[in-house]
């Protein structure tokens, strides 16, 4: 137990600037719900359940994988007792240690972002979506970018492909996070991306969104009920494919619009266009591709951050700007971040996972 507080110790030290990023974050949501007596419906724990569950399946799952290998490559005289001794020492690994507690707080910083979000519109009142949209049609030549995209996108079958892409998106930022926390041996990149994460919540899908509170193009005709509908068309498009082919979309929508109206906490409840944290967590996977030393991750992430920001607008999540504005915003903090981690103040007491800190992710 001594071995875990000296690397509980350790690891605070080491990640002290996310982790004050965390704690300010967490304390000043709360503060500021209080302050318009929205505290009630403020949580830090609404992850709890949920993190655990996908802690122990996603670490269970790599177990799997690892006595396979185990099993083909290394091949013990036995077995279970080298896997016994394997985990030991991986759960009292200081890399283990210190990404549990990561971990652990991204958990409660996401659940006090979570809940903060679906407070929005009692801070300040949905208003933004028809200069946004309007914005977005002159920015596009007189066109909304959905009407540009859709003699190309706008057949169910292709719909359908971009939903499933759009609905990845969490498993692959989940698994993103779980790299960086857990297995990256770039110290310098996992703590520019794990900053660059929170930082990226913090600022817009907190500030920017309570600043330009608005709907997204699937809730327009529901909250301006007397303003034409631009998106209208749209709509109408995604509910006839989606007789052919099932979107979740639609339904993650419906869930969002019941969730607004009981006033209830969920997870990933809130509803929050400007700007759009899918683009801005999809550019922010492909910032860290491109930091990578082989192609691939570089293609991955480029399609995949074309396919969210086209998704955006098509599945009628997204003004386009949204995620421009996304793009342009994270690339800012994630500079902000790569300062701060390079700044001798960020830099943890000498350990060994540091001293590789040039190794690819």
């Amino acid at each position: 137990m001594s071995s875990i507080r000296i690397n509980i110790k350790k690891a605070v030290n080491s990640d002290r600037v996310f982790l004050l990023c965390v704690s300010v974050y967490v304390l000043g949501t709360y503060c500021f719900a209080s302050y318009h007596g929205l505290h009630d419906r403020f949580s830090a724990v609404m992850y709890v359940i949920p993190a655990v569950l996908q802690f122990f399946t996603i670490g269970m799952l790599f177990y799997a994988f690892y006595i396979l290998y185990v099993m083909i490559k290394i091949r013990p005289q036995k077995l279970f007792a080298y896997l016994r001794l394997e985990l030991k020492k991986w759960l009292l690994n200081y890399q283990f240690v210190r990404g549990s507690v990561n971990y652990v707080a991204i958990c409660i910083f996401l659940s006090a972002m979570t809940s903060f979000k679906s407070l929005i519109p009692d801070i300040n009142s949905f208003s933004w979506d028809p200069a946004l949209a309007n914005f977005d049609r002159q920015l596009h030549g007189g066109l909304a970018p959905w009407e540009i995209i859709q003699p190309l996108v706008g057949m169910p079958v292709i719909s359908h492909f971009i939903d499933i892409i759009y609905g990845a998106w969490f498993v692959v930022m989940l698994t993103a996070v779980f790299w960086f926390i857990f297995i990256s041996k770039n110290e310098q990149l996992r703590r520019q991306f794990l900053l660059t994460y929170i930082l990226s919540w913090a600022i817009n899908g907190t500030v920017l969104a309570v600043f330009f509170s608005s709907v997204g193009p699937a809730f327009f005709a529901n909250v301006y009920p007397e303003t034409i509908n631009p998106y209208q068309g749209l709509m109408a498009y995604l509910n006839n494919a989606d007789a052919s082919y099932p979107l979740v979309a639609l339904e993650a929508q419906k869930m969002l619009w019941e969730f607004y109206q009981s006033s209830a906490l969920g997870t990933a409840g809130g509803i929050s266009s400007m700007p759009s944290m899918h683009v801005s967590i999809a550019f922010l996977i492909l910032l860290a591709c491109w930091r990578a030393h082989y192609f691939a991750p570089k293609v991955f992430g480029s399609i995949f951050l074309a396919l969210i920001l086209i998704g955006s607008v098509h599945l009628g999540w997204h003004y386009a700007i949204d995620g421009y504005l996304s793009i342009v915003t994270t690339l800012m903090i994630w500079k902000l971040s790569a300062y701060l981690v390079s700044n001798e103040i960020t830099k943890p007491v000498t350990c060994e996972v540091i001293e590789r800190k040039t190794d690819p992710a």
